[in-house]
């Protein structure tokens, strides 16, 4: 699966992405790394569920990083699909269900949009949540690894001083992230 803008075709490259292109990229291999670190977290813990927003297109690339990791670290990979905030009761049901010792919330606009219900369904839940967002282990997840939403758009902000001071889209390189947070909420943790 392709999981770069170069492999889905929308730039030529990063460096000089061509056109009237640039961006900042979003993390997607992020999904392999919280495997890894809740793998250490939770040493014992045997099914790692995933959540996901089956409408967004990002659903299946970060599967195709998440199934794998979840194999590689010895995780039994529950995948649960939504489409609304309504299939939320559902699927903490089927997590339950199949006793899932952990989840994953992928960075989905969905996850942001419904943050605050999932955090605490998983705190009622004593599901340990985990997800590539900073804001949600502050939320009451249990931990996150990713880039701070603020930085991207410090970023973003950026690439459009530079366009607006006449700077072609094409010419500036497709941004990547620099900087990495683990935040763990110590509260949620005991």
């Amino acid at each position: 699966t392709a999981s770069t803008p170069v492999e889905q075709g929308f730039v030529a490259s990063l460096r000089r992405p061509g056109g009237n292109v640039t961006g900042i990229m979003v993390h997607l291999g992020i999904a392999g790394k919280i495997v890894e670190i809740t793998r250490e977290a939770l040493p014992q813990a045997k099914r790692l569920a995933v959540l996901v927003h089956e409408p967004d297109p990002l659903h299946k690339l970060i599967l195709a990083t998440f199934l794998p990791a979840a194999q590689r670290f010895k995780f039994e990979a529950i995948v649960v699909r939504v489409t609304r905030a309504e299939d939320l009761e559902r699927a903490f049901k089927e997590f339950a269900d199949r006793k899932a010792d952990a989840l994953f919330l992928p960075d989905f606009a969905f996850g942001v949009s419904n943050r605050r219900q999932i955090v605490e369904r998983s705190l009622k839940a004593r599901l340990p949540l985990l997800s590539g967002q900073p804001d949600t282990a502050v939320a009451g997840g249990l931990l996150s690894y990713g880039t701070p939403r603020e930085e991207n758009y410090k970023r973003a902000a950026a690439l459009v001083d530079q366009i607006l001071r006449g700077a072609k889209p094409g010419d500036l390189p497709v941004e990547q992230p620099e900087r990495f947070q683990l935040v763990v909420n110590m509260k949620t943790a005991k």
